[in-house]
């Protein structure tokens, strides 16, 4: 029901903005614009009153300074017709393609995407938490419950807890129960990263709405005798240049590149599941430290992975006297 829902809601959402930029006024979208109808209605108020060329020339100069400061430069750019034509258009989109509960998360999916990944420290962490528990558990030593609620990591904290201290959970069930959680995160991952690259698509094909509607408004502006209103060009000009400029940034430099980061952070997240995997099944059968060591060694970045070789070697080394 809620899918049916959000489907309605995005059609009328998305008709209500391109109608909403077809009769909003230019100059109450557009600050740029507004300063530009003050100043042809001031104009045709003093030529209506025969006023002097020094108050033409003020005016004209008033006009000119606003134009050449800061702000004129960028309320040039600043349109709030066509910032909602490809924003809400994209995201009325997304209500109509994906269900309506991960439809009204999208802030969040982006939001996920500033998150830091998984660094070297946390790789490096539980590289050391497995091999520390490998030597006790080929000793015959009790984990115990203090330094299982002392890592970090909360997957290896949970799975430690679930499996490693209690033992009648065989080897296949922690293979299996541990690749379920593993693709059920890089299903739900790929949930995000879908609706981000879907939206990126959309934006610019909103900016390319934006664009016709600006046109039809520009054409609209022309008189019957050949004469045009000034204004009203500038206006549909500034709704079909800037929807394209807004849907192009908005997708390259947002919903695209935050897909892009997402894909890496899930990337990052996987392998050190895959590391922790292993590290659980080594755990289960009681191998030596040694052993897990050299194949966990692999999941540890390139750089971090020769630092910690050479450590061991050294230690190794420094135990034989040599």
């Amino acid at each position: 029901m809620l899918d049916k829902l959000g489907t309605l809601l995005g059609m009328i959402f998305g008709i209500s903005l391109v109608f909403f930029g077809i009769i909003w006024p230019d100059h109450l979208s557009n600050y740029y614009m507004y300063q530009f109808r003050e100043f042809e209605m001031g104009l045709e108020a003093l030529k209506a009153s025969q006023a002097s060329p020094e108050e033409l020339r003020g005016l004209k100069a008033g006009f000119k300074e606003f134009q050449d400061s800061w702000l004129g430069s960028v309320s040039r750019f600043a349109d709030l017709k066509s910032l909602l034509i490809v924003l809400g258009g994209s995201y009325a989109a997304t209500l109509i393609a994906f269900r309506f509960g991960d439809a009204m998360r999208a802030i969040v999916f982006i939001a996920k995407a500033f998150l830091k990944g998984k660094a070297d420290k946390d790789f490096l962490e539980v590289y050391h938490t497995i091999i520390g528990f490998c030597e006790k558990r080929a000793n015959k030593e009790l984990i115990t419950d203090e330094e299982i609620s002392a890592v970090k990591n909360t997957d290896l904290q949970t799975w430690l807890q679930d499996f490693i201290a209690v033992d009648l959970v065989t080897e296949e069930m922690i293979e299996e129960i541990v690749r379920s959680e593993i693709e059920m995160y890089n299903y739900r991952s790929f949930e995000e990263i879908d609706m981000l690259e879907f939206m990126g698509r959309a934006a610019p094909a909103f900016g390319m709405i934006g664009t016709v509607v600006g046109l039809i408004l520009m054409l609209g502006s022309v008189g019957g005798e050949g004469g045009a209103d000034i204004a009203g060009l500038m206006g549909g000009m500034a709704v079909a240049l800037i929807t394209t400029l807004y849907g192009v940034l908005i997708s390259q430099l947002i919903f695209l590149p935050i897909a892009s980061k997402r894909f890496q952070l899930k990337e990052s997240q996987v392998l050190l599941l895959e590391m922790i995997r292993e590290g659980l099944l080594y755990l289960k059968r009681r191998e030596l430290a040694e052993t897990a060591a050299k194949d966990l060694v692999i999941y540890l970045p390139p750089k971090l992975r020769k630092k910690v070789i050479k450590e061991e070697q050294a230690a190794m080394g420094g135990g034989l006297g040599l």
